[in-house]
């Protein structure tokens, strides 16, 4: 995968696995409970154990062959007791076959990447005579091209770039539609959809759906458009902190459009959080630790000054160590401003400067300033004849 984590960037509700699996055995004691002497149980990914926070749910539903046709025409009301379907259609391939049907059901409440798939078979093979109806609506082509969108959205995420390029290829096929597809993923699966929808307006409402989940994955799908060597340099920038030049490195990727900042800046949030193991710990902060990094300085301080700085996440309070001959900063610690404003920063340097026998100097504690003059131009400012 791409490295997000899936539980808090679902779309229309978190990806949590665990709520996945309540789901799905929920979806198994009504299938059994409903049609006396039938199993249910879970086939693919979620029975394998090897299931990831976009795996799709996959049940295999057993009923013996005198009661097939009972069992498989009550699957609607069976699945709607569990929750709302939004879409209930029925592979074309097993649409008359008498010991196998194969549907594929999309619940309201419930992300499009867990669609699941049910297959009913008889067990032993009844006698072959009136074979039930469909229960669900035909898998038309938009349809299919509509659940390609879902599918390639779901391979971008997985880091499976090559398959979703295949998807979205096939799907485009599937409704005559010329591909053209561009590399970003974000347009491109888009205008799958739009256009599936346009193919069988009933789609509309799932169409919805889809934009829906690739809005709230935009800077995943970002994410993967950007070439591989933007992508590694942009981490490398982000473990070292410099925040504002993986922003850079990714506007300057060369891809078109150009990402917008917003969409970088989500980028970068997510990517701190892929990377979050491997940042380096934050340098401690305490009076003792930087009394001793000032003391280490080719010269003795002569004041301890907090400057403001700011990058993509917001404003920093810089405590430096001043000093002379030739006037210059030694950085020391940096505060990032929360609810607590800038309180914890301005003590940390009062007591810092009190241990080193040395003046204090916040030029703008209470507003963000970063041109406010440093303390020896302010030293060598001339007054202002006006106050």
């Amino acid at each position: 995968m791409n490295g997000e984590n899936p539980r808090g960037g679902a779309g229309e509700v978190g990806l949590d696995p665990s709520r996945r699996a309540a789901f799905a055995q929920e979806l198994l004691r009504a299938l059994t409970a409903h049609c006396p002497g039938s199993r249910a149980e879970l086939r693919g990914s979620l029975a394998r154990g090897t299931a990831d926070a976009y795996s799709d749910i996959d049940i295999v539903r057993t009923a013996s062959g005198d009661r097939f046709d009972l069992c498989f025409a009550a699957v609607r009301d069976v699945l709607e007791s569990v929750a709302p379907l939004d879409s209930l259609r029925t592979d074309p391939d097993a649409r008359s076959s008498c010991e196998r049907r194969l549907l594929f059901a999309a619940f309201r409440g419930f992300p499009l990447f867990w669609r699941v798939g049910l297959e009913v078979v008889s067990s032993p093979i009844g006698p072959g005579e009136n074979c039930p109806a469909s229960c669900g609506d035909d898998w038309s082509d938009p349809a299919s091209a509509m659940a390609d969108a879902v599918a390639a959205t779901k391979a971008v995420l997985r880091g499976q770039t090559q398959n979703a390029q295949g998807l979205l290829e096939r799907g485009f096929r599937r409704i005559d539609a010329p591909d053209g597809t561009s590399g970003r993923w974000f347009a491109d699966i888009r205008r799958l959809a739009e256009a599936a929808a346009g193919g069988e307006p009933d789609l509309h409402p799932l169409a919805d759906r889809a934009l829906r989940l690739t809005d709230s994955h935009r800077a995943q799908l970002l994410w993967r458009t950007l070439p591989a060597d933007v992508r590694e340099r942009v981490d490398g920038l982000v473990l070292a902190g410099r925040n504002i030049q993986a922003v850079h490195a990714m506007r300057e990727s060369g891809i078109d459009p150009r990402p917008e900042l917003h969409e970088c800046v989500e980028v970068l949030d997510g990517r701190q959080r892929a990377l979050a193991d491997r940042m380096p710990p934050p340098a401690p902060r305490d009076v003792d630790t930087l009394a001793e990094a000032a003391g280490a300085l080719p010269r003795d301080p002569v004041a301890v000054e907090a400057v403001w700085d700011g990058d993509t996440q917001g404003w920093i309070v810089v405590l430096t160590a001043v000093l002379a001959e030739p006037w210059e900063s030694a950085v020391l610690a940096g505060f990032r401003i929360g609810a607590a404003g800038t309180d914890d920063a301005a003590r940390t340097g009062r007591e810092l400067a009190e241990r080193l026998g040395v003046p204090f100097r916040f030029a703008s504690p209470d507003e963000p300033d970063e041109d406010v003059p440093r303390c020896w131009e302010a030293r060598h400012r001339a007054p202002d004849p006006g106050r």
